[in-house]
């Protein structure tokens, strides 16, 4: 009966070494998906969802978005201030994923602009401070009178 738990040992250490160099590729994509995304943002999610498997939904691109080393700032706020509906969403998700709560405005303003640039064209920065804004009142109820 011994023999048959060698068999097992030796199944796992063998599934181990192919998940090691799965990661490795892996790894290597995720890079290269951020080298194309600091280039082309939707060009570079594009590759991260059919290369690397980064899941189609708005919660997992603003998750990437937040978590992901070497992103280009200003590439992470030209993306968010899209006017495209799922990057609108992306932005929501974004936003919605930052707690503000019991925040001066300008310490919430700083947390919010941590990962990112404001992208130069009005109207991006007037989508993005708006929703910055909603999530910020909805966090600290009071600190504003409704104008």
């Amino acid at each position: 009966g011994g023999e048959a738990g060698g068999e097992v040992t030796a199944v796992v250490a063998s599934r181990e070494s192919v998940d090691f160099e799965a990661m490795f590729h892996r790894k290597h994509e995720v890079h290269e998906g951020v080298i194309k995304f600091n280039m082309k943002p939707k060009r570079g999610i594009r590759y991260l969802r059919e290369v690397c498997g980064l899941e189609d939904t708005p919660q997992a691109v603003a998750r990437f978005l937040r978590e992901t080393d070497g992103l280009d700032k200003r590439a992470v706020g030209d993306y968010l201030g899209e006017g495209e509906d799922f990057c609108k969403q992306v932005l929501y998700a974004y936003v919605d994923s930052i707690d503000f709560a019991n925040l001066t405005f300008d310490q919430a303003l700083r947390r919010f602009l941590t990962h990112f640039w404001l992208p130069g064209e009005a109207q991006k920065i007037d989508r993005m401070m708006e929703k910055f804004a909603e999530r910020y009142c909805s966090q600290n109820e009071g600190v504003f009178a409704n104008a």
